[in-house]
């Protein structure tokens, strides 16, 4: 669906500070009610679960009816925003970098989870047929539940309590996606085309560490390769080679700053050909060198580290 422009919130970006305090305090949880915000964009990834009534999701530039029961996974830096105002309630769920960071190789197991948190996102509100998730009435309560516990502990310094609210996370996401991993329809073919480039996205958060062709992209994708280009840029604003490159640095992000591997063992880790081609390629997106990237944050986190006191 096209979106007609929302206008920007006022504060349009989220960062880190505005939620996170410390190096305990990882995940956030609250219900917003009569929910309605214009667009804004964030730091770190969010989940919002519609829990009452009807409204407009904006995200880029689309958007996607929202009622009771749907999920929407916001990764970073993404603009998004909610037409709904009275009695359309939506639950958060804020989840640090740290977090991501913490728990990705677990994160990585879950069934759909890519697809989930890295393929739908780009493909909303985009295509004739809805991709996003919608919890059935049961399966919502239940994942409610679990979530409200994240919101119940919130003493963000006790590491008694950071442990279960990153484990009441860690189970709920994993419930969404398992849902999302047995909501695939039957008999319609354009959702069924939708699914296959989104499966093809997917796959390449899930092999990017390994030799990418574009011919194993259409083969997911069922499509020719001038129409899979076409169609790819238009979902997710570059080539196909591009976002591989994308995806590859960010997972080096990770690595430069929850390891103290070489440089070059991470380039061979996050399938570039060599330690200057990842340079290269990680200096074009960050305009700095992964050294200086991973010196400058590991300042950033003595800053921010809790007292021991």
């Amino acid at each position: 669906m096209s979106a007609n422009r929302l206008a920007n919130h006022d504060h349009y970006y989220y960062t880190h500070s505005d939620f996170f305090n410390n190096s305990l305090d990882l995940v956030h949880a609250f219900l917003m009610r009569d929910y309605e915000i214009g667009m804004h964009e964030q730091e770190f990834y969010e989940i919002n679960i519609v829990t009452k009534g009807n409204g407009i999701h904006y995200i880029d530039n689309s958007c996607v009816n929202a009622s009771m029961g749907d999920v929407f996974i916001i990764p970073p830096k993404i603009g998004h925003g909610y037409v709904g105002g009275k009695d359309f309630d939506v639950f958060h769920v804020i989840l640090s970098d740290s977090f991501m960071n913490k728990y990705i190789a677990d994160l990585q197991q879950l069934p759909s989870f890519y697809t989930l948190f890295g393929a739908e996102p780009l493909m909303r509100g985009k295509t004739v047929s809805s991709l996003h998730l919608t919890l059935p009435r049961e399966e919502l309560e239940t994942t409610l539940k679990i979530l409200n516990e994240i919101e119940y502990y919130k003493k963000y310094n006790d590491p008694v309590e950071s442990m279960l609210r990153n484990s009441f996370a860690m189970v709920s996401i994993g419930l969404l996606c398992n849902a999302y991993s047995t909501s695939y329809p039957n008999g319609d073919p354009l959702l069924g085309q939708d699914r296959a480039l989104m499966e093809s996205i997917s796959f390449i958060h899930e092999h990017y560490f390994e030799k990418i062709t574009i011919e194993d992209l259409t083969r997911i994708a069922h499509m020719s390769r001038s129409s899979y280009i076409k169609k790819f840029k238009m979902i997710c604003k570059m080539p196909p080679s591009a976002y591989i490159t994308k995806i590859r640095t960010e997972s080096a992000t990770v690595m430069l700053l929850s390891t103290d591997i070489s440089i070059s063992e991470i380039a061979v880790r996050t399938g570039f050909y060599d330690a200057s081609h990842f340079i290269k390629a990680f200096e074009g997106i960050y305009s700095k060198s992964p050294v200086a990237y991973r010196n400058e944050n590991a300042q950033a986190s003595l800053h921010t580290a809790p007292s021991s006191k």
